[in-house]
């Protein structure tokens, strides 16, 4: 098996087994994929099981300060919450990609699967600004997408030319253009299913963004810890998945709004 399937299965076995050792592991990796473990794997699985401890979400030793083995290890309070999550998360980059485009329903736009996989990259590198302006720039297109098929929606009606008006004025601006993304939104009859905690989902876009960057789209110069930069990734398919159901509702299906 490679590294990325080896990785969900390990998470899944720690959930399992908490305070651990490699043995332990293996035996349960196996039991979840229905076959052994060979050599070649085991040293992979070693190598997942080492990323996990430089990523902070396990530690040597089985948790207690009476005995301390470099053979045990055991899930940190940080990798408590990140286990209990749920099956997404930012420390399997690639489950966490395809369990994404899951929630859209199809293809990802190729601009927000870039930006989403190296914001992901960097977090497990734990270079947490990076990762949090690399999810913005993923959330500003996805703002983008979805002006540029509402102005095709409203066409050719006088509302769609003050639309694209409004937009051109707004230029970058990134509140600007939410806003005017959103008084639209609002005067549109939506089915309940968009309609229901429309605000909770794109207000969390827009404060995705935001949280790096200013009014003018320039740099905010604010630090970004773990737990936040956890945080946004993990809310993130919520609101990819709102953004996909509203272009789904305004004409345009999955992997349709690449180049939009």
């Amino acid at each position: 098996m490679e590294k990325s399937e080896l990785t969900p299965l390990v998470l899944q076995a720690l959930r399992k087994a908490p305070s651990s050792q490699y043995a332990n592991v293996s035996s349960i990796v196996e039991q979840l994929s229905n076959q052994y473990v060979p050599a070649r794997d085991g040293r992979k699985l070693v190598e997942v099981i080492w990323d996990l401890l430089v990523q902070g979400v396990l530690a040597p030793g089985t948790g207690s300060i009476h005995i301390q083995s470099s053979v045990f290890f055991h899930v940190t309070e940080y990798g408590k919450q990140c286990l209990e999550a749920g099956e997404v998360t930012p420390h399997d980059p690639d489950g966490y990609m395809k369990r994404l485009a899951a929630r859209v329903g199809g293809q990802l736009d190729d601009i927000v699967s870039l930006y989403v996989h190296e914001s992901l990259l960097t977090f497990v590198a734990r270079r947490y600004l990076a990762s949090a302006v690399m999810l913005g720039v993923a959330s500003e297109r996805c703002i983008d997408m979805l002006c540029s098929q509402l102005a095709e929606h409203l066409a050719p009606s006088t509302s769609a030319s003050t639309f694209e008006r409004d937009l051109e004025r707004a230029g970058r601006s990134v509140k600007q253009r939410f806003d005017l993304l959103w008084n639209r939104l609002l005067a549109e009859q939506l089915p309940a299913e968009l309609r229901d905690a429309l605000e909770i989902q794109l207000g969390g876009v827009f404060t995705l963004i935001r949280y790096t960057r200013n009014e003018a789209g320039h740099p905010a110069g604010r630090d970004v810890d773990r737990e936040t930069a956890n945080a946004n990734l993990e809310l993130f398919p919520g609101y990819c998945e709102r953004v996909y159901g509203l272009l789904r509702h305004f004409g345009v299906q999955p992997g349709e709004a690449n180049g939009a």
